[in-house]
């Protein structure tokens, strides 16, 4: 079922002159270069699509991590990994999270963003999936059948939400909450408390998104990425002093998503004229 056999011709295909190549491919389907991501697009072009497929992403990671924990497939073994990556040895295996991640973000956005009839966004976002997906097999750790049903699932999940959530990003995290629940308390891990309190603060904070005020120009949008940035690594760079008590973490993943989502107001209310788009 996992296609062992397989995954080691993957592995063995992969130059071992490139590992710093296949490990930035792989960082595409990462928690933190999927959510930046997602935070830039929330900023800077339609928030409401892309606060939909942020709750996309934060419901199927509580999703995910319950379905590891389902399973309790383990990773390849130690000597199957290209190069030594920290934390990439500790959970389970089957199904990949990169793979349903990138699939969930890339293919989310482009169903989100009515896109599904443009080859070009399509064939964009498969690449991505596939490339991901292939970096996690040719690194070690995962099995070729573990990627693959990772990207199905992530799939599948993206035309769920698509049913279920309406276009609304307050049912999308109302959904992330509901699995975010039974995910913390049986998982219990740092990624299932991101689940649970990501959905608690978007939960809050997309009950004022029709409320945030229009982007007013380029410049703007490059001063709310860099202080929404700033914002984030701010938080991020407390999360080790507060891992200690558990519940500090969900309060700390709750401003964190509440803080991406209400950036722009507080940008907002910056009295700079260069900021200001020109008035008829």
């Amino acid at each position: 079922m996992r296609l062992e056999e397989a995954s080691a011709a993957v592995r063995n295909a992969t130059p071992d002159e490139y590992p710093e190549l296949v490990v930035l491919i792989t960082e595409l389907g990462g928690t933190t270069l999927l959510m930046f991501l997602l935070a830039v697009l929330f900023w800077c072009a339609d928030r409401r699509r892309s606060a939909l497929v942020i709750s996309y992403a934060v419901a199927g990671l509580a999703l995910l991590l319950s379905l590891k924990a389902v399973f309790e497939l383990p990773r390849p073994p130690a000597d199957a990994m290209l190069v030594a990556l920290e934390g990439e040895r500790e959970g389970y295996g089957f199904p990949s999270g990169h793979a349903f991640a990138a699939a969930v973000v890339y293919g989310g956005l482009v169903s989100v963003y009515d896109r599904g009839d443009d080859w070009r966004a399509v064939a964009g976002a498969s690449t991505l999936v596939v490339a991901v997906s292939l970096s996690r097999v040719a690194l070690g750790v995962h099995y070729l059948g573990d990627v693959i049903v990772g990207a199905v699932l992530g799939i599948a999940f993206v035309a769920v939400m698509n049913r279920l959530t309406h276009g609304d990003p307050t049912i999308g995290f109302g959904i992330a909450l509901a699995l975010a629940v039974p995910a913390a308390a049986v998982v219990g891990t740092t990624d299932a408390l991101l689940g649970l309190g990501g959905s608690i603060g978007g939960l809050l904070a997309t009950r004022r998104l029709e409320a945030l005020p229009a982007l007013r120009s380029r410049l703007e949008g490059v001063v709310l990425t860099g202080l929404g940035g700033g914002f984030v690594a701010l938080i991020t760079s407390v999360e080790s002093v507060v891992a200690a008590v558990e519940p500090l973490l969900v309060v700390l993943y709750a401003i964190l998503l509440a803080g991406i989502i209400l950036a722009p107001a507080a940008v907002g209310r910056l009295e700079v004229g260069a900021l200001e788009s020109r008035r008829a």
